[in-house]
């Protein structure tokens, strides 16, 4: 690992890195997927599916890991409506944070560490979740999938929040799980640091390249390095 946390601020994208929020994502999905005939589909290829937003989840819970949202489709958004309207009744019916989180996100706030959220998750629902998870005291920033006119990959959610947390792409590192978050941290100028525990289709991080790849959030810990002092 070649990459030091101090006196950096964090970027963290939130399902698939901060949560495990794939059980959940998953009974939505069913839910809508069964309401309208189609047969269930396991947790672990639901897995797969997370990214990039409730669109395009139910897209490939429809048609395939390959799908994307149709456009212009009454009977499709009628369906998003369904999934978010039944997600947010169940957003941490079975979601957590990921061993060590909590006590990763306590040393940073102890150290006045600047921390931001960017994820593709509706606002709305990012806030509820992080309240019901009790992670909103920890976190300055939050952008979600629809706070800006573009979303991640595109660079525009990662420069908002570091305009915002007084922060510059040098002084920034994002910790993700996915392709994803990778490029949105590259178009963006910042290192990328991949948790290997999240959603990335199975595709190795190491083909990614980034600049570190933690397997439990005690390595953050360790990446923080020794208070000043």
């Amino acid at each position: 690992m070649t990459i030091s946390l101090a006196n950096q601020a964090i970027l963290f994208d939130l399902d698939g890195t901060l949560v495990d929020s794939a059980p959940d994502l998953w009974r939505a999905t069913n839910h809508v997927l069964t309401l309208r005939g189609h047969a269930a589909l396991p947790l672990e290829l639901v897995r797969d599916y997370v990214g990039n937003g409730a669109r395009f989840l139910l897209a490939r819970g429809f048609w395939g890991l390959d799908a994307t949202p149709p456009v212009d489709d009454p009977d499709f958004e009628s369906a998003v409506q369904e999934f978010l309207a039944y997600y947010r009744l169940h957003i941490t019916d079975h979601s957590h944070p990921y061993p060590g989180v909590m006590e990763a996100l306590e040393l940073l706030k102890q150290r006045d560490v600047p921390l931001g959220i960017v994820t593709n998750k509706p606002e709305s629902l990012t806030h509820l979740m992080l309240d019901q998870l009790e992670l909103t005291p920890y976190f300055r920033v939050v952008v979600g999938g629809d706070t800006l006119p573009e979303r991640k990959p595109h660079p525009l959610p990662m420069q908002h929040a570091m305009r915002l947390l007084e922060t510059s792409e040098q002084q920034t590192v994002m910790i993700g799980d996915s392709e994803t978050d990778s490029m949105a941290a590259r178009n963006a100028g910042c290192r990328i640091i991949l948790v290997s525990h999240g959603y990335n289709r199975g595709l190795p991080l190491e083909n990614l390249q980034p600049d570190g790849i933690i397997h439990h959030f005690n390595q953050l810990i360790d990446l923080l390095g020794q208070p000043p002092g």
